[in-house]
């Protein structure tokens, strides 16, 4: 599992918020200090403010919804992620392959992701400050 731009932006830029410590920052400021695009941390703003991570107030920036020791490595990751899968056969419901009922491989995959997502669900943001 190789993650996107995208979910490095959003770890970028929510580990920035969480050392502003419930203070707001606008994300020209994120993207200045991290070094970062302007137009693409925008984008990924979008969608952490969509997964209600983050709040906006015009004017003023953005601050984490809830405290950083709170917000997990998995629930970032998925809110910028299509599906956290570490093969395709895992990222649908239902697979479509005509091996899936019986696939060994896929079995042994699926424990592998269980795994993964466990423990990105014990890795908070204050973690990777």
């Amino acid at each position: 599992m190789q993650f996107s731009k995208a979910a490095e932006y959003a770890i970028l830029g929510l580990t920035h918020l969480a050392r502003e410590k419930n203070k707001s920052a606008s994300v020209n400021k994120i993207a200045r200090a991290e070094k970062l695009s302007l137009y693409f941390l925008r984008n990924v703003f979008q969608k952490l403010k969509s997964a209600k991570l983050v709040t906006s107030k015009r004017g003023s920036g953005y601050t984490l919804v809830k405290p950083a020791r709170e917000i997990s490595l998995k629930t970032v990751l998925e809110a910028v992620e299509q599906k956290l899968a570490i093969h395709a056969c895992l990222q649908k419901k239902e697979a479509s392959c005509i091996r899936a009922k019986n696939c060994k491989i896929i079995r042994c995959l699926s424990k592998v992701q269980q795994r993964l997502l466990a423990d990105l669900e014990k890795i908070r943001l204050t973690d990777l400050l």
